[in-house]
């Protein structure tokens, strides 16, 4: 008896199209093989003349590169050469003191294009002619922004998919949602993450991704739907980590997600508006300034977002117990309305030409309210109808939080040297009412039962966050890192559970089902690491100790306290083999932890929904996670691929686990399997037909196993899922970008039953207008209302089947303005990190 309703899917898009670069680049040549087939002595002669004026007319181009900021040499940059055709000729990757060579090149005019994690690409005219064996073209510097040197043409555009070392960087800037959406939005275009309906993340369908902002921790990461909070318009790229290194925290079972927001360098001031609208009450709007002059540079930020959106679902259960057996039919139909204001603050100033001081902080409100008309049909043994509960759920919320910061860096009269410093101080406090009135019909309508119930609850963090990172290059090809961090979290929870009294016409508190549970964790760390590269081989190891501290405390209402010291390490090593000019194969190995939080710890069991109970498992290890992988990286002259296989091996699994109580009433929580093991494939491949069109496919297979001993007996779980992209973006006539992204997920495994297949299409255009200071845009997200989430599960003979839809196919128009007044050149900084902004934090 499955009822119907309109849904929507959860899909994840996808934008990336890429011309992309490998760091390491190195290339790739043709080879043509003759047949057999008889050949004259005169056509030999001839092919000999022929090849010998070849090699006679053969030239080089040389070369070098340096950073536009610190005027240091870029090693391991891309530098490639496009006949007239636009058709690679050659390509080649810089040296550590950033010298290049294209060899072997017949007479003529190329464009030679250069290009580097982080930086405009540029491009430059070279004739070569046989007068000269080489053709030495002047130093081209690389820079964020980007200026004409050497009669070198800048292009604003980058290669949508870079990679490095222990990365893969995708630069957003051309991505329609980037100009009419959030970071949210960009997320569902990028290979390798997913985004469900209610904005949680995984990186190869695997949770427990910590995110960075600018290559630092941040409490903005830690707020619920934080991703929705960020402009895209304001993101530069998105730095994907499977594998990081020891200098970052090990914490995420599938790695790190670096957001690199825009960093402004000219002299003057810059000012962006953005504003959006969506169908269904869905408006946003932001303005990001930034002012810099002399040795001051100040960036303030003011945001605001109101949204609204429909959800809906259904969940049928069976049961068949040993003495009885009955059907349960749940409808779901609600609405989320969400508003929040915030602003940033932050100014940077130039102690003298080593150092600069930074002090930065953010502010941020929100509210709103959930409400859910839950009706349930509940049968018995025969299949007829017992009775109808129609349960009436509201909850109000609050939320607020600040963050503050101070950054410095400094450099040293011998180059090579870096140290940076920075405290970080953060307070997030966050309150909600449960509001539960449920009334209880028999089959003929009447109303036969009431009861009203609510549950105020809040919680209050508050962090400290100290770390300071030296680094010193060692001679011209080698570079060692260290440093220290600590983080020290303090966490209250307070959750009360009312009943109305009809007698006494107030609600009483009910102290059994009341809580108030305190969690304090404290993270002492110290790293090191070292890398370099030896004739083809780049390689980097590094080893990251860590000391925690953890105490749960449930004051109420058992005054229990629960201890989990722990001391573990965490060793990271990254190598980097040049193939060839255009080919590079890598592997990598590191060992990372998802620590418990304190909401899956808390032992109190949450009794808001009465037939699915809520509890923490104070117990619960931290799940430690070792990653391998090994990767081809190949350029050829429409684009790159990228293919690899990884393989995680867990233990002490943390999964969520559903026993079923007497009454058919459900209790999940959180406990530690033995071991799993993922065993994937991720495929990436960018093509550029043309100019005017760029084409992104990617696909993700893996196996997934399971295994281990839970209260209800022996765990065995395995299967294999799969995701794929395909986006494409397309210069139509009137200077319009269109864009398209469609998301394919199969189903999968979980612990205890499987998840659906699900499936979505995404659309957007953009016009630039206002003598492309301006933009106006329009985006279509789940086209044809396919994004939704469904799982069946088997549990103690209770069988279960859901799906559930939040609103997604929307229309948004979004309209983008920049204000420049620039004042001279780029000024020059000694205080610019290594990857701009996408390494400092460990």
């Amino acid at each position: 008896m499955k009822k119907q309703f309109a849904t929507r899917t959860p899909n994840d898009l996808y934008t990336t199209t890429a011309l992309s670069l490998n760091q390491f680049s190195p290339g790739w040549g043709t080879t043509r093989n003759i047949g057999r087939y008889p050949v004259t002595s005169a056509f030999l002669t001839l092919l000999l003349i022929f090849l010998l004026s070849t090699c006679v007319s053969a030239q080089s181009i040389k070369g070098k590169l340096t950073d536009g900021i610190t005027q240091e040499p870029l090693g391991f940059a891309n530098v490639s050469v496009y006949d007239a055709s636009d058709k690679m000729v050659k390509g080649t990757s810089t040296d550590f003191d950033g010298n290049y060579e294209l060899i072997n090149l017949p007479a003529g005019t190329y464009r030679l294009e250069a290009s580097f994690l982080g930086y405009a690409t540029e491009t430059q005219t070279v004739t070569v002619t046989d007068a000269e064996t080489t053709v030495t073209v002047p130093t081209i510097v690389l820079n964020e922004g980007g200026n004409n040197l050497n009669e070198v043409t800048v292009t604003a555009e980058r290669a949508v998919m870079e990679l490095g070392l222990d990365r893969k960087v995708f630069n957003v800037e051309k991505s329609i949602a980037a100009s009419g959406g959030n970071a949210e939005d960009l997320l569902r275009e990028i290979p390798s993450i997913t985004v469900d309906l209610d904005g949680n993340v995984s990186l190869r369908g695997s949770e427990g991704v910590r995110f960075l902002i600018n290559g630092k921790p941040s409490a903005i990461t830690q707020q619920t739907n934080f991703l929705q909070t960020l402009t895209a318009s304001n993101i530069e790229r998105v730095e994907v980590l499977t594998n990081p290194g020891a200098q970052f925290d090990p914490e995420g079972t599938a790695g790190l997600v670096n957001i690199v927001l825009k960093q402004k360098s000219e002299d003057g001031f810059n000012a962006t508006v953005n504003l959006n609208g969506g169908t269904g009450n869905k408006f946003d709007g932001s303005v990001d300034a930034n002012w810099r002059k002399g040795k001051f540079n100040t960036t303030l930020g003011v945001n605001g977002r109101y949204d609204e959106r429909f959800f809906r679902g259904f969940r049928e259960q069976t049961a068949t117990f040993a003495d009885t057996s009955y059907s349960r039919y749940f409808d779901f139909d609600g609405l989320r309305q969400n508003e929040s204001a915030g602003f940033n603050l932050g100014t940077e100033y130039t102690l003298n030409k080593y150092a600069s001081l930074g002090v930065s902080g953010n502010y941020r409100k929100s509210s709103g309210e959930s409400s859910n008309l839950r009706t349930t049909e509940f049968y018995d043994e025969n299949g007829e109808l017992d009775y109808i509960s129609r349960r009436v759920e509201t909850e109000p919320q609050e939320g607020e939080n600040f963050e503050i910061r101070a950054d410095y860096n400094t450099t040293f009269a011998k180059p090579g040297r870096n140290l940076s410093a920075s405290f970080q101080y953060s307070e997030n406090e966050r309150s909600e009412v449960e509001n539960y009135d449920e009334f209880n019909f028999d089959p003929e309508g009447s109303l036969i039962g009431e009861d009203l119930q609510n549950s105020p609850a809040s919680n209050g963090r508050t962090q400290y966050l100290g770390q300071i990172d030296y680094s010193h290059k060692i001679g011209e090809d080698f570079k060692f890192e260290a440093g220290w961090r600590s983080t020290l979290q303090r966490i209250d929870n307070i959750a009360d559970f009312n009943i109305y009294d009809y007698d006494l016409q107030e609600f009483t508190r009910v102290d059994t089902n009341s809580s108030r549970f305190f969690y304090d964790e404290d993270v002492h760390a110290v790293y090191g690491t070292f890398g370099g590269k030896v004739d083809k081989i780049t390689f980097s190891g590094g080893l990251r100790a860590e000391q925690v501290y953890t105490t749960s405390y449930l004051a109420e209402p058992t005054g229990e306290t629960f201890t989990n010291d722990y001391f573990k390490v965490y060793p990271s090593v990254f190598l980097g083999y040049s193939l060839s000019e255009m080919s590079t194969l890598q592997a990598s190995y590191s060992r990372r932890v998802s620590r418990p939080r304190d909401r899956d710890l808390n032992p109190f069991v949450d009794r808001g929904d009465p037939l699915n109970l809520r509890t923490g498992n104070p117990f619960l290890l931290p799940e430690i996670i070792n990653s391998y992988e090994l990767n081809i990286q190949q350029r050829f002259g429409l684009g790159t691929f990228t293919g690899g296989i990884y393989y995680r091996a867990k233990s002490d699994l943390i999964t969520r686990v559903t026993e079923t109580l007497p009454g058919g009433v459900q209790i999940g929580t959180q406990a530690n399997l033995d071991s799993g093991r993922d065993y994937g494939v991720e495929l990436i491949t960018t093509l550029r037909p043309s100019r005017k069109f760029d084409l992104t496919a990617s696909a993700n297979a893996y196996r997934t196993e399971l295994d281990g001993n839970l209260q209800e007996g022996a765990v065995q779980a395995d299967g294999y899922n799969f995701s794929a992209r395909l986006q494409g973006s397309y210069e139509m006539p009137w200077n319009v970008s269109s864009q398209f992204t469609y998301f394919y997920r199969s189903s999968g495994v979980t612990s205890q039953g499987r998840l659906n297949a699900m499936q979505s299409l995404d659309l957007g255009f953009r016009k630039p207008i206002l003598n492309d200071l301006g933009a106006i845009t329009l985006r279509v997200t789940d086209l044809f209302n396919q994004r939704k989430f469904g799982y069946s599960t088997e549990i103690d003979g209770l069988v279960t089947s859901s799906e559930f839809q939040r609103e997604s196919r929307i229309v948004y128009v979004g309209f983008t303005y920049s204000l420049r007044e620039v004042k001279g050149k780029k000024k020059p900084s000694q205080n610019r990190s290594d990857d701009g902004g996408g390494g400092d934090d460990f």
